[in-house]
């Protein structure tokens, strides 16, 4: 549940004195949710395809440069909307936008430094991917995500053998 419902429920849950775990979808952790649910969402497990912590070189200069701009960390929002122009601009750089055909080739190629490491799309266009376990942490004082394990490898969409693309 992200934005507003999703942190009324996360205080209510915490406050109810329940004591099951609980694991959510990222969106439901975002960086810009976090800071709004606080202390109720320290230790709660979720699932990303990107964190700020992800070790390679083009999101270290992503999550550097965005905290040099904005002050703050940056969401999954924002590293999917990098990621995204990141790959149009990969293929504009190596087919003309008019000719339909070698754009969609040059999209399909990926050639581009995405802030999650190895990017692949795969036979229906989805993307193939690793999805991490994150739990939610304070630093200083802010709250976010830091990667504690890897939920599956080179995952790709689970209806890709079906596409007949």
């Amino acid at each position: 549940l992200p934005g507003g419902m999703g942190i009324a429920f996360m205080k209510q849950y915490a406050e109810s004195g329940v004591d099951i775990p609980l694991v959510g979808p990222a969106f439901s952790f975002d960086q810009n949710i976090l800071q709004a649910v606080g202390d109720a969402a320290l230790g709660v497990h979720n699932t990303s395809q990107w964190n700020k912590d992800l070790d390679n070189p083009a999101n270290k200069a992503f999550v550097e440069a965005f905290q040099a701009e904005y002050g703050r960390l940056p969401s999954l929002y924002a590293s999917q909307g990098f990621d995204t122009a990141n790959l149009l601009l990969s293929a504009k750089a190596k087919a003309d936008v008019g000719d339909q055909d070698a754009f969609r080739a040059a999209l399909e190629a990926a050639d581009f430094a995405s802030t999650r490491g190895d990017f692949k799309f795969g036979p229906n266009h989805h993307p193939i991917q690793d999805i991490y376990v994150r739990e939610v942490v304070k630093e200083g004082d802010v709250y976010t995500n830091k990667v504690v394990g890897v939920a599956l490898e080179d995952r790709g969409d689970a209806y890709a053998e079906e596409c007949k693309m």
